[in-house]
């Protein structure tokens, strides 16, 4: 009887343990998304110093929200977005509008997909 006791024990921790991560992903996902809302709409008024500040803190925050990530999610599901994120600086830099409105549309499918991935739906699990 006391295995049982301890495995349900071990169930319960791995499934508060999942329903955690989801929790965190989704949280963070939406955040970076309305970072890149700010940077877009900074952009947009012409601010082009305080977009590029907003870019750099969006990239290293980034870069350590999918550091955490890397422990569960696939690098390949991570490397893609990474590096576009880091890319963003520089394009504000170089005032490319069409590179940075093309690589701003692909961060943010790219974090949809994030925001997504772990739920417990059909196409994630067959």
């Amino acid at each position: 009887m006391k295995r049982i006791w301890i495995a349900l024990a071990l169930l319960a921790v791995t499934l508060v343990m999942c329903l955690l991560t989801q929790m965190f992903q989704h949280r963070q996902m939406g955040r970076m998304l309305a970072d890149l809302d700010r940077l877009e709409e900074a952009y947009d008024t012409g601010d082009r110093a305080g977009a590029v500040r907003i870019a750099e803190e969006f990239n290293h925050r980034y870069q350590r929200i999918t550091g955490i990530m890397d422990c569960y999610v696939a690098h390949n599901d991570l490397a893609a977005s990474q590096e576009t994120a880091a890319l963003l600086p520089v394009l504000i830099r170089q005032g490319g509008e069409e590179e940075l409105q093309m690589e701003l549309a692909r961060l943010r499918e790219q974090i949809g997909y994030l925001q997504n991935i772990d739920d417990p739906l059909p196409e994630n699990i067959l």
